[in-house]
């Protein structure tokens, strides 16, 4: 939330005198004063030197400034040229931002009723008009996607290759390898995630589902299936594949570890992803993680995140099961 620069409204008060002073002197050309003249600051003046030297003028317009006027740093205009000119404009109606305003993430500066009016982009946090996003939609499950998120969402196989070799090979540089080779991912909708996840939450934008087959006592064989919400902008849909491949290392290595501890170091995932892209979206998504109050997916990562700034991802690999 911003304000507006503090606009001072000040009446300029003139005195005309008749009876003069003896010698009284024009405080701008130093003659003598005959007849009227005009006195303000404690100064004299003839009217003339007043209205042509002296007198305060727009800083925008030029012209006299006869009454009220608006200050702003140190500089003065007139009411009408402050507002229309001087004033910074909406970035959705154009109009002046006078009184309370907000300013988003993006640098746009809105008045606050637009909050209401416009639905806001369920993945970057934009107002959703033609102005700030070129437009946009709301999907079947009731998010709403910007035009912006849009360009890059994944919503069917196209990128889902590169995407996985890109996460795959990020983690692997960090130390987390032999996950297995194929893995299935599937995209869903709001309403299939919270099917699947049986302690939903509203930070989830993917959820493995784990499999174990036991025969005579004996564990045969272990699979992991991703689902993950489609429409995702490129850049969250790897961070969520991150974080959910995680989930798959953990569960490789029998790791069953308490819910903050779990999903906090899963988000190391996605923080891996959004510090190598290094974008403006994904510095916004890194801020959104590090901000969250949430207890697994806030407290839980920055605790994580402080474990791997302390240790690095070797020791903190190898001490996951003594974190506490």
């Amino acid at each position: 939330m911003r304000f507006t620069p503090l606009i001072v409204l000040i009446v300029l008060l003139l005195f005309t005198g008749s009876i003069l002073p003896q010698d009284l002197k024009c405080n701008y050309c130093n003659k003598t004063i005959k007849g009227n003249y005009l006195t303000t600051d404690g100064k004299s003046y003839h009217e003339n030197c007043y209205r042509d030297h002296v007198q305060p003028r727009c800083e925008l317009c030029g012209k006299v400034i006869d009454g009220k006027y608006a200050i702003l740093d140190d500089k003065m205009y007139h009411p009408v040229c402050y507002t229309d000119h001087i004033l910074p404009k909406c970035a959705i109606c154009n109009l002046p931002l006078q009184g309370k305003y907000y300013t988003d993430y993006w640098e746009y500066s809105f008045h606050g009723r637009h909050s209401s009016e416009l639905p806001e982009c369920s993945t970057c946090g934009r107002l959703i008009c033609e102005a700030l996003t070129g437009g946009g939609f709301e999907l079947g499950d009731g998010r709403f996607l910007c035009g912006i998120c849009n360009e890059t969402e994944v919503s069917g196989d196209f990128l889902l290759g590169a995407s996985v070799s890109y996460v795959r090979r990020l983690l692997e540089s960090n130390g987390i390898d032999n996950l297995p080779d194929e893995i299935p991912i599937t995209l869903v909708d709001r309403q299939k995630l919270e099917q699947l996840a049986s302690s939903y939450s509203d930070a989830m934008n993917g959820f493995t589902q784990h499999n174990i087959q036991i025969q005579n006592g004996r564990v045969i064989s272990k699979s992991s299936h991703i689902y993950i919400l489609s429409h995702l902008p490129l850049t969250m849909f790897r961070a969520v594949l991150a974080h959910e491949l995680l989930h798959v290392y953990l569960f490789g290595r029998d790791l069953e570890l308490r819910s903050d501890i779990c999903e906090g170091f899963c988000n190391l995932g996605s923080e891996l992803v959004y510090k190598d892209i290094r974008s403006e979206y994904a510095k916004f998504r890194l801020l959104n993680m590090q901000k969250s109050q949430d207890p697994d997916y806030g407290y839980g990562y920055r605790k994580m995140s402080a474990e791997l700034d302390r240790k690095g991802w070797r020791y903190l690999l190898e001490s996951l099961s003594s974190i506490r």
